[in-house]
């Protein structure tokens, strides 16, 4: 199972002596009613021109008894970029499509690249696909920067990463670290695994905060893979999201 999930089904189950502080069914429709008409006014991702200097060098799809991962490593052959949309369309086999993150409320990270600095390929990884069938292939599709990137941009760092396996599965845990003035939120670290050149599994994890320099003490990420990383090597991006 993946961790989040977990949590998520956990959250509501309350033993019978404390059934008070349970949500009623009154209030569980109450909020579901709010959260719905917030979305009445979101849009979900559109892309129409594609950038042209940002370009698809691969794309991959994984999956496993955890979930179904998209793949995509971007080239920026232009200045740097801030927020750039990212849009995959995942098909089956027989290309019959079965996902498309273009839903509202997508979490930013799902939807979007934060950060392209110029000349950099980086991966991108949405782990959150949701699909009937087998997936087989993903497209993608990059729109124009909907943000200004600054001179100079936050340097974050990985270190320290280390492989190790639980009930779950295999993980990759490291210690990430922000090398500039400006403190980091909901920072998202990319994580895809080759083996022999091909993506065999995949995984981000998020920070919610990341202090800026000098750290008190270093912060911890762990990513928990879709598909096997057994005897892979693995490659990180971690783009910043505030860059002034």
């Amino acid at each position: 199972m993946i961790r989040g999930v977990v949590a998520a089904a956990l959250a509501c189950a309350c033993a019978a002596t404390s059934l008070s502080a349970c949500e009623s069914t009154q209030d569980t429709s109450a909020r579901l009613a709010k959260r719905a008409k917030g979305l009445v006014h979101q849009q979900g991702l559109t892309v129409g021109r594609e950038n042209p200097d940002v370009l698809v060098q691969t794309t991959a799809v994984v999956h496993d008894a955890n979930g179904i991962a998209a793949v995509v490593e971007l080239q920026n052959t232009g200045p740097a970029q801030a927020s750039l949309p990212v849009a995959i369309a995942v098909d089956d086999a027989k290309g019959k499509p079965i996902f498309r993150n273009d839903a509202p409320g997508l979490d930013p990270s799902l939807v979007q690249m934060p950060l392209l600095r110029k000349g950099e390929r980086a991966w991108w990884v949405n782990n959150q696909v949701t699909a009937a069938g087998v997936p087989a292939k993903v497209a993608a599709r990059v729109g124009q920067a909907r943000a200004t990137a600054p001179a100079g941009t936050p340097v974050i760092e990985i270190s320290k990463v280390h492989v190790g396996r639980d009930a779950d599965g295999i993980f990759a845990e490291g210690i990430v670290a922000n090398r500039s003035k400006i403190a980091q939120k909901r920072l998202t670290i990319f994580c895809v695994a080759r083996r022999g050149g091909r993506v065999v599994a995949a995984g981000r994890a998020i920070i919610d905060r990341l202090p800026p320099a000098p750290t008190p003490k270093p912060a911890k990420f762990t990513v928990f893979f879709i598909g096997n990383p057994k005897g892979a090597r693995l490659e990180f991006a971690a783009p910043p999201t505030v860059l002034k």
